[in-house]
């Protein structure tokens, strides 16, 4: 496949015309899957697809990334860190990551990446919801032990 641009078309097109899912394209090229504003009560999160490239000896490999928020403004610790270092990289696939905030918060997602070049709907679609599940089932656990806001949560 080689490039971003191929990559982002070749899953659009398979998201939106083989799987019948609507996404939105944000300002920043990423697409999304918006689960959490549809009729999915009991879904607290979205999905979001980035693209990436790498450039290697035999040419441009290209990758899919699926993540889904799972929280924001989660207080910095010791005890969050141990937690992502060891549970957080413990998944089959994928695996949980944190970006700092201001005021000493963190934000966490889900995230799993694909090989763009051999995708298919079926491996597409189970990685959409195996991260939106994962990341959903994540936020409440996640809230009750070190705190924060989840994706749907006003502020």
């Amino acid at each position: 496949m080689g490039n971003k641009a191929e990559a982002k078309e070749k899953v659009t097109k398979m998201l939106t015309q083989g799987l019948g899912i609507n996404v939105t394209l944000q300002k920043n090229e990423t697409l999304m899957i918006d689960v959490a504003g549809s009729d999915a009560d009991d879904i607290s999160t979205n999905a979001f697809i980035d693209f990436d490239e790498f450039d290697g000896k035999n040419g441009t490999t290209s990758f899919v990334e699926i993540s889904a928020p799972i929280l924001r403004q989660v207080p910095e610790s010791e005890e969050l860190y141990k937690w992502i270092s060891i549970a957080g990289t413990s998944f089959r696939i994928g695996c949980v990551e944190a970006f700092p905030e201001e005021n000493g918060t963190v934000f966490l997602r889900y995230k799993y990446a694909l090989l763009a070049d051999y995708l298919d709907e079926a491996e597409l679609k189970n990685a959409v919801f195996a991260v939106l599940l994962t990341a959903n089932e994540l936020d409440e656990e996640l809230q009750t032990k070190f705190g924060g806001k989840r994706y749907v949560d006003q502020d």
